[in-house]
């Protein structure tokens, strides 16, 4: 699946963004490439639906974690992949599943994994919804990553996501393209040069104005 090949990319770069060392990272990978190994045994007609779920449904789906640390439970792997393929969608203040876990409870690996696979589930086209903005998805993160997400993470990532767009070509919520040029404190607004004219707009001073989308 691409979704889990994405997920172990960004999930690795996190660890190389914290210096982590190179087993580490290695885990990271591993447990990235399998965190979703559960959807195997999740009927098609729930998992590919292209309209929403209901429900009953998403309680279905939400199975995916259990069945994963089972199907994992039956191979000799490392702890550290069976815990993320089970703990990826628990977050920080306890409003994730499969058990409501807090902090606590969370081991780094299965948290760096949560904002891999946060980010690329939003960014990525769906059967179901086009992929969103990735400032977009940066300003969600902004908005509820403190509580949701590990701190020594969820921060660095954010900067690191939003600087990698610095150069690109965007396009206005007020119809104009622009150059990314700068990332300030408030990652989802960097400052832009207009390409009509390369005058400065700070987005984070206005209101009315933000990403709409990368070009």
């Amino acid at each position: 699946m691409a979704h889990s090949m994405n997920v172990s990319i960004i999930a690795r770069l996190i660890g190389v963004w914290a210096g982590l060392d190179t087993e580490k990272l290695d885990e990271i990978s591993m447990a990235g490439l399998l965190h979703d190994i559960g959807k195997f045994k999740i009927p098609d007609e729930i998992l590919l639906k292209p309209g929403k779920l209901t429900k009953e449904e998403f309680e279905v789906i939400k199975k995916h974690t259990v069945y994963g640390y089972e199907i994992l439970n039956n191979f000799k792997i490392l702890e550290s992949t069976k815990r993320a393929a089970l703990l990826h969608h628990e977050k920080f203040d306890g409003s994730g599943y499969p058990f409501g876990y807090t902090a606590d409870k969370i081991d780094d690996i299965s948290a760096i994994i949560t904002i891999a696979d946060v980010y690329d589930a939003m960014t990525s086209k769906r059967c179901y919804r086009d992929g969103m903005c990735p400032f977009d998805v940066i300003e969600d993160f902004e908005y509820d990553g403190i509580s949701k997400y590990h701190p020594k993470y969820i921060g660095m990532f954010l900067k690191k996501i939003a600087s990698s767009y610095i150069g690109s070509n965007v396009l206005l919520t007020n119809g104009k393209k622009a150059k990314i040029i700068f990332v300030t404190e408030k990652y989802s607004r960097p400052t832009v040069t207009l390409l009509e004219d390369n005058s400065v707009l700070v987005l984070k001073d206005e209101k009315d104005i933000k990403i709409a989308a990368v070009l």
